[in-house]
């Protein structure tokens, strides 16, 4: 079973062509969402493979990927590997510490290999950051598909193939930037839609935190975002904002 966390879908697609190449299943961590906080029991007695996928987010996991494993049991699995795939813009930090760390200490899992695999940027709430030019993402989507490929082939071989973009200054970014970065950028508090707005509710169906409800055919966030940016990259109408820095932005999101 590959577990993964997905907002503009990068992840979603990279864990469903791995698990597609392996032979496996996939389950998105969103659907746990209303008991994850009580803790989770998920029993792999019958699974070949334990696979995690999500993206990387400021050099570490995403929020969502974190706390799934932090709270999740799994059962009839202990002691037996596992492996990670992480989709990046650029590089990875400390992400494959993060999830090794994780599921050992909790879980008692061996996460024998954590994989990257690059793929379009999407953080566009902070200036400086944005999404990539068209020639560039297009590239990054085309040379994914091989890579993906040839992490499940040496998944499914158990061989030797170690593809992880760490970059540099990974212990900076991974262990001062990323916990400021979780600290103190969770905040909704400047997303709004614009007049253009047309309360398809799109933005509130596709949040995995379910973080918006529709008000008055608007949407209305509830204060525990965790930035994937679902909303702003699938609002059909480019209507949601924030603050006054996504206004000239690009949009992406991964369409099947």
């Amino acid at each position: 079973m590959i577990f993964y966390f997905s907002g503009t879908g990068n992840s979603a697609h990279a864990a469903q062509k791995l698990a597609q190449l392996l032979g496996d299943k996939v389950k998105n961590i969103a659907d746990y969402y209303d008991n994850i906080y009580k803790g989770v029991d998920i029993s792999l007695k019958d699974e070949k493979y334990l696979g995690i996928v999500c993206p990387v987010h400021s050099w570490g996991l995403a929020k969502p990927m974190a706390r799934f494993l932090r709270q999740v049991r799994f059962k009839d699995y202990e002691g037996e590997k596992a492996f990670c795939m992480v989709t990046c813009g650029d590089t990875c930090g400390t992400a494959d510490k993060q999830v090794k760390s994780l599921l050992k200490r909790h879980n008692h899992i061996v996460c024998c290999n954590v994989y990257s695999v690059q793929m379009p940027n999407t953080y566009i709430v902070m200036k400086g950051f944005g999404t990539d030019a068209d020639v560039l993402r297009d590239q990054k989507l085309k040379n994914a598909e091989p890579e993906i490929a040839r992490i499940a082939k040496a998944i499914s071989t158990n061989s030797d193939y170690e593809h992880y973009v760490r970059g540099k200054k990974p212990f900076l970014k991974g262990r001062i930037l990323y916990p400021l970065f979780m600290a103190f950028t969770m905040g909704d508090k400047k997303f709004f839609a614009e007049e253009s707005c047309t309360g398809c509710g799109l933005c509130a169906k596709k949040c995995p935190e379910k973080n918006i409800t529709m008000e008055n055919n608007r949407p209305k966030w509830l204060g525990h975002c965790v930035k994937c940016l679902s909303c702003i990259h699938r609002c059909p109408a480019r209507a949601i904002q924030y603050g006054d820095v996504t206004q000239d932005m690009g949009r992406y999101y991964y369409k099947d």
